[in-house]
């Protein structure tokens, strides 16, 4: 006659079991997915030429391509060429590229100095360029005392920013007591593009001379 397992040597497994069963059908839920800002890359691109693009070859010269900076600071990456311009073509690839990422926010590292030391406490904000999505949303930091800031989008749950191209503002003072002058912030020269393998190099360095 096979003997009978004790009751409580099954007791504990069985317990054991339920506690794993509770366990994963009580545990935290994931966020629901942010949507990332609707891309047209043609259509932007398009803008951006009828903005900028002064003769009207098509062609965006360095000269031309200083009233978008952001695209200044992404030429080496969208100029595959290496002819020192950009296209609509050259635009629109790296848009596309932004937009099948599905990328809703980004961390960007970014600093600021002025003659070899870091401006602390000031204010940095990337405001997008008129031609991106109406839904991009403007990004703002204070630096630490390092210098360093990781933008963010007011009230957000989640760090970074979104994709595209912007302007950037910086604002407070200098070590010195100075305030930082107007060509980077009221009259910015100052640009950053973001996202599909931009910025090549982080964190991004922003000299104030």
């Amino acid at each position: 006659m096979t003997p009978r397992p004790a009751i409580g040597s099954t007791l504990p497994i069985i317990v054991i079991a339920g506690l794993l069963v509770v366990t994963a059908s009580c545990g935290p839920s994931r966020p629901p997915r942010v949507p990332a800002p609707p891309v047209d890359p043609e259509s932007m691109a398009r803008a951006v030429l009828q903005l900028i693009d002064t003769d009207g070859d098509g062609q965006l010269t360095t000269a031309e391509l200083a009233r978008v900076p952001g695209l200044v600071s992404a030429l080496a990456t969208l100029d595959t060429d290496g002819d020192k311009r950009l296209s609509a073509a050259d635009i629109t690839t790296w848009l596309t590229g932004v937009r099948d990422s599905k990328v809703a926010v980004t961390p960007v590292p970014l600093k600021v100095m002025h003659k070899g030391k870091p401006v602390a406490g000031a204010t940095l904000k990337l405001v997008p360029e008129p031609f991106m999505s109406a839904k991009m949303q403007p990004a703002e930091g204070t630096t630490d005392a390092s210098g360093g800031v990781s933008p963010s989008i007011p009230g957000s749950r989640y760090p970074g920013v979104n994709c595209g191209v912007y302007r950037v503002e910086i604002t407070g003072s200098l070590p010195g007591g100075k305030p930082i002058p107007a060509k980077y912030n009221a009259a910015t020269t100052l640009g950053l593009a973001v996202g599909n393998g931009l910025p090549a190099e982080t964190p991004v360095t922003f000299a104030i001379d």
